[in-house]
């Protein structure tokens, strides 16, 4: 780390803050973005209080549960708060959760920041304290319905249609209302631009790059896939252009698909479900290369790999497009089709790649990065809003 990150990282923000996340239903990219704000730009005794509508506190690290110091009484209901790796129903609680936001009382905060892939977008912080909002996504549900298999698509198509205006003019509502927004990924960035009429600062997610290992030796022939296993991730198509092909390949992942998928395994595919982070860490630095080929925000997985030293074979789209050169970390397909997947699979089975160059990549991503780039989008938002920096504190003497 250079000097001059060396000092940012010695200080801490301290201000009240307020940090407002739509849900929290696991460790995934979102909530590891959350965790790294809260760990990593405030002194422990000055950490953020988190708000958000649910929290299955009981998947989460004490550390960040810890902080949620509110979530909505509708959260609660009986049958709610529905246990599973894949969430609850209260999900389907979408359409009032923008009122719920809104009606927030955040007055005690000088800087609000929304983490927002669905509704936090909506807090309505005092007028004179910085709101800004990291954005993962414009809401999914509202503008792009059709790349989610979440339960706003199960209403049926007119109250699909129906719901989709009611949110399409919340979001757009709430849209005004940050002074600057922060986008995942080139892709997102675009979204919201087209989306809100917005400009936004491209800021990467955190990678925990350093617990992964670009010196194992790889196993030749072995490819990893690691995802939910719903539709749009594509688990079939990978897993049927396998069934034709000389190597073997790993799939991680629970979800509603599992049980369809164990039927159809070809014997050079296995499916191992949920492992832990170390059984994770184990089988990235073992695999010769790393598939993914859905439309993703970004792609924390797709980075992981790369810093485990291995080549990546992902679909031309989204997130991707920031991550992986073709034919530099890996190979990009144009199309989400066999052929097309089956080829590429081929040609990183058969080529060189250069591990360190991989992971150097990775390291584009890693935790440090994002902090430096979040310290200064936040005061240079906070100069051009307010006609100062944020207030900082040294945060070495608080050790």
């Amino acid at each position: 780390m250079s000097d001059g990150a060396t000092q940012a990282a010695d200080r801490a923000i301290g201000e009240p803050t307020a940090v407002v996340h739509d849900w929290f239903q696991g460790m995934h990219g979102s909530e590891r973005v959350v965790d790294v704000i809260r760990s990593g730009l405030f002194r422990h005794e000055r950490e953020p209080d988190i708000v958000t509508f649910a929290a299955a506190r009981d998947v989460l690290p004490d550390e960040l549960a810890r902080r949620i110091v509110r979530e909505s009484r509708l959260a609660s209901l009986p049958g709610i708060r529905q246990v599973g790796r894949e969430g609850g129903r209260w999900r389907y609680l979408l359409p009032y959760m923008p009122r719920y936001f809104a009606s927030l009382d955040l007055s005690a905060y000088d800087l609000v920041i929304a983490s927002s892939h669905a509704c936090a977008l909506n807090v309505r912080p005092r007028r004179d304290a910085l709101f800004v909002c990291y954005c993962h996504t414009p809401m999914r549900y509202a503008w792009l319905p059709e790349t989610d298999a979440g339960p706003v698509g199960e209403l049926g198509s007119f109250g699909l249609r129906v719901l989709r205006g009611h949110l399409r003019r919340m979001d757009l509502a709430a849209s005004r209302r940050p002074a600057a927004f922060a986008a995942n990924s080139t892709a997102v960035r675009d979204r919201i631009h087209r989306f809100y009429g917005r400009e936004a600062r491209i800021i990467h997610p955190p990678v925990d790059v350093a617990e992964l290992d670009s010196t194992t030796e790889k196993e030749a022939g072995r490819f990893l896939w690691v995802h939910r296993l719903v539709p749009y991730k594509r688990p079939e198509l990978v897993l049927e252009a396998f069934r034709d092909l000389p190597y073997r390949l790993t799939m991680v992942g629970v979800g509603p698909l599992e049980a369809r998928l164990r039927k159809r395994l070809p014997a050079n595919v296995e499916l191992l479900g949920w492992v832990s982070r170390a059984e994770l860490a184990e089988l990235y630095a073992r695999a010769s290369g790393f598939v993914h080929v859905a439309e993703e925000d970004f792609g924390i997985s797709t980075v992981e790999a790369l810093a485990a030293g291995t080549p990546v074979v992902a679909l031309d789209a989204g997130g991707a497009r920031d991550i992986v050169r073709d034919g530099v970390d890996g190979v990009l397909i144009d199309h989400a089709d066999l052929r097309a997947l089956q080829s590429a699979v081929r040609a990183v089975a058969t080529g060189s790649w250069d591990r360190e160059a991989l992971r150097d990549r990775a390291l584009e991503f890693s935790t440090e990065r994002f902090l430096e780039r979040m310290r200064t989008w936040l005061d240079e938002t906070s100069t051009e809003v307010r006609g100062r920096p944020l207030r900082w504190t040294d945060s070495a003497l608080h050790r």
